[in-house]
């Protein structure tokens, strides 16, 4: 996308234009610039709450991290996860506090992108990651410490990170089309590096939608197939148990979902507006289009600022789901005095079974050893 003067632009087409002409470019640059000055405004705001709010639940996951409060396994992607969105919330901060009037529309273009490619798969690759460490703790309860262990986790957040890097890394040409516009031909043509890369991202996008929300219900669903086998077989209800808490969790898939979905719907609305913007570009210096050019600025802008303030939207919900979903993680809140906790007890575990004499009708063996709700944590 090419930058253009304006006002050298309009001072050589106005000999070419009539006075009505003259007067809707006018009202139309005067609501592109209206337009821009929300978006400076707005986004600011909305970035530093995120990050406030962030910040705050990572300083709330390590506090009860450190007193054994919560589940160190799943909490260690959840960090990785407020970690990026800290990182997000920064980088939006400073690109539109450093922006002014002239290229604000070139850095929520920017950061879109950034929101496409690193946003979407960072949030997406830690959603599967803690679905996939329910399913384990579901389906391989017992073996769940040694596969799941620290180092592998480790591994998977790092996985994690350089995978979202690296995406977002492969469209470092567009980012420097879009900072720098002289460089297009020389570095990403529109039709040659642009578009197939906005192509790519919309179906990642829709790959990554998909993925996480069948996962979720194949899990969901196994999970309801394992209670249904526990209260069949007279046992212990963990399950199900596990399962209304898995719940919880899907609040945040909903928002993920809301999220990612209406940023696919804008990423049509950026490819279709960018081959317009494209082709009226190639041609303005001749026919002298400019109302049609500032009329797809004015979209590209408003697609673009609203999908970045939707995801500092998301942040900060993600940060309101994860204190409703897990109570302890609330500083002031004691463990002893949670009645959830109660209702997660197992009543026991067969350790040190021994014979039970003078009873008629009853378990060949009795039952010694119970355990603590911390010990079911993961």
């Amino acid at each position: 996308m090419v930058h253009i003067n304006l006002t050298r632009l309009a001072h050589d087409c106005e000999l070419h234009m009539s006075e009505q002409e003259v007067d809707k470019i006018e009202r139309r640059h005067a609501r592109l610039d209206k337009s821009t000055d929300s978006i400076l405004l707005m986004t600011p705001i909305f970035s530093i709450i995120s990050f406030v709010f962030s910040l705050t639940l990572l300083a709330a996951i390590l506090y009860a991290l450190l007193g054994r409060k919560i589940p160190s396994r799943k909490y260690s992607i959840i960090v990785s996860r407020t970690v990026a969105d800290i990182f997000s919330s920064v980088l939006i901060a400073a690109a539109s506090l450093f922006a002014n009037s002239y290229s604000a529309s070139y850095m929520v273009l920017a950061l879109f992108l950034y929101i496409c490619t690193f946003g979407v798969i960072q949030l997406t690759s830690s959603h599967i990651a803690v679905i996939i460490l329910r399913h384990i703790s579901v389906t391989r309860p017992y073996g769940f410490q040694s596969i799941c262990s620290i180092r592998r986790l480790s591994l998977v957040v790092g996985f994690t990170w350089c995978l979202s890097i690296m995406y977002a890394a492969s469209y470092a040409p567009m980012t420097t089309v879009i900072v720098d516009a002289s460089k297009e031909d020389r570095v990403c043509p529109f039709h040659s590096c642009q578009r197939p890369l906005i192509i790519t991202a919309i179906a990642i996008i829709v790959v990554s939608m998909f993925t996480v929300i069948c996962s979720y219900g194949i899990v969901v669903a196994k999970m309801a197939q394992i209670a249904h086998s526990e209260k069949m077989h007279n046992e212990p209800e963990m399950t199900r148990k596990r399962m209304h808490k898995f719940f919880k969790f899907g609040g945040h898939l909903a928002l993920y979902t809301l999220i990612v979905s209406l940023i696919f719907v804008g990423s049509l609305f950026i490819l279709h507006n960018a081959e317009d913007y494209h082709q009226v570009n190639r041609m303005i210096a001749i026919n002298c289009d400019v109302y049609d050019y500032l009329n797809i600025k004015l979209r590209l802008e408003t697609i673009a600022g609203g999908a970045v303030l939707l995801w500092c939207v998301r942040i900060i919900f993600d940060v309101v789901f994860s204190y409703l979903s897990e109570i302890r993680l609330l500083p002031w809140i004691r463990l002893d005095n949670l009645q959830a906790l109660d209702s997660n007890r197992i009543v026991s575990v067969r350790h040190g079974l021994g014979w039970q004499k003078g009873c008629v009708n009853c378990p060949v063996f009795n039952i010694e050893n119970r355990l603590h709700a911390l010990d079911f944590k993961n």
